[in-house]
């Protein structure tokens, strides 16, 4: 596999400073997160608005989404704030700060670089292993199952710190991770919140 050649790419803390060195009375402005659905998947979706000045007509408006959950150790669990260091690096981007041959930020794109699989050994065999063990025979959920889950809390306005607690209730379980979860442990929280 080839590498990607970052070396034309600027991260967004130095694409911002330079804005600020440029433009000192910059302004940015992002907007509240919203969770999309899109096949099955879901991403957050950010918008940001960089003005140079308070007189700016014409400011940058940029849009981001990531995919959630995220897809490398680097995002997963952080896909807001991913979402937003991407957006803001779009919108510096397209007032011409740090671009070479791309618009896109060194964080986008080392963050779709395929991740190296690490190998886990459970530390003890009765502890919870939410990403499956070759010994384990359990049938986990599936990312579909996984993400309808996600839509129907977040239709039920069940935020992501009381997802756990209420998959935990309706399972009588105390899972940490939505990953653990089984097959048919999965269809039955899937039918607790369409209920």
């Amino acid at each position: 596999m080839n590498a990607f050649n970052l070396g034309d790419y600027v991260d967004v803390p130095t694409r911002l400073a330079e804005a600020l060195k440029r433009w000192p009375d910059l302004r940015v402005q992002e907007t509240k997160p919203i969770i999309v659905v899109v096949d099955n998947q879901l991403y957050v979706e950010i918008s940001c608005t960089v003005w140079r000045d308070q007189a700016d007509l014409k400011p940058s408006v940029a849009y981001c989404w990531e995919p959630i959950p995220g897809r490398t150790p680097y995002t997963k669990g952080s896909e807001m704030m991913n979402a937003s260091t991407s957006c803001l690096g779009r919108a510096l981007g397209f007032l011409g700060m740090g671009i070479g041959k791309s618009i896109a930020s060194r964080n986008e794109v080392q963050a779709r670089q395929p991740a190296v699989v690490a190998e886990v050994t459970p530390i003890r065999k009765d502890l919870e292993q939410p990403f499956g063990d070759t010994t384990d025979t359990k049938q986990y959920a599936s990312p579909k199952q996984r993400g309808m889950i996600r839509a129907l809390a977040f239709e039920k306005k069940i935020g992501t710190t009381e997802l756990m607690p209420y998959i935990n209730k309706v399972l009588d379980n105390k899972y940490s991770s939505i990953e653990a979860l089984s097959k048919q442990e999965a269809s039955t929280v899937i039918e607790s919140l369409q209920a």
